[in-house]
């Protein structure tokens, strides 16, 4: 079962379960086999801006899965995008931390204008 706290999601495909995440391991995996940078390319993803193909979306997916699924080709992730087609950005909305989280739980403290915290 996935789990959000982790930037997990869960998607079915022809009744069996599968679970994603974009990960550290994930984007690496992303810019080795694409030579792209994974951050900018889910920052376009993200915004709707820049070039990202079809090909970047689907190996960001099999990149997803594969952290779960050692045994995801390429092929079986195009498949399992083609019926979850929102799955890469709901998994990029979970990795991406709103503005002024500190990724614990509790809202970020803001630093004076001398660097130390109030």
């Amino acid at each position: 079962m996935a789990n959000p706290f982790k930037g997990e999601i869960s998607l079915t495909y022809e009744g069996k379960d599968y679970t994603m995440a974009l990960d550290f391991n994930a984007m690496c995996d992303f810019e080795e086999k694409t030579g792209k940078n994974a951050l900018q390319t889910l920052e376009a993803i993200e915004k709707k801006i820049g070039d990202v193909s079809i090909t970047d979306m689907r190996i960001l997916m099999w990149a997803a899965l594969k952290q779960f699924h050692e045994e995801m080709t390429l092929p079986l992730a195009g498949k399992i995008m083609s019926e979850n087609i929102d799955a890469v950005a709901r998994a990029i909305s979970i990795a991406s931390p709103e503005v002024g989280d500190s990724g614990n739980g509790k809202p970020a403290r803001k630093r004076s204008k001398t660097g130390t915290r109030p």
